[in-house]
């Protein structure tokens, strides 16, 4: 997957209580009394994975090429 969204179920979204704050695209949780707080990543972050994927694809492709 090169791009994703954070889709929350019903148990997720509504029944632990989780905040969605738009302006800093940040989602707060707490699961077994402990807080998380979900940071989106940075644009140079991005292209570090979309980098690393392009490379690890361009690997398979080599791989699966050579095999008979």
């Amino acid at each position: 997957m090169e791009a994703c969204h954070i889709l929350l179920g019903r148990p997720w979204q509504f029944d632990r209580k989780s905040i969605h704050n738009g302006l800093s695209n940040e989602i707060t949780l707490q699961h077994k009394d402990k807080k998380f707080v979900l940071h989106p990543l940075t644009p140079t972050q991005v292209a570090k994975d979309q980098v690393q994927i392009k490379v690890k694809r361009e690997d398979e492709d080599t791989k699966s090429s050579k095999t008979p």
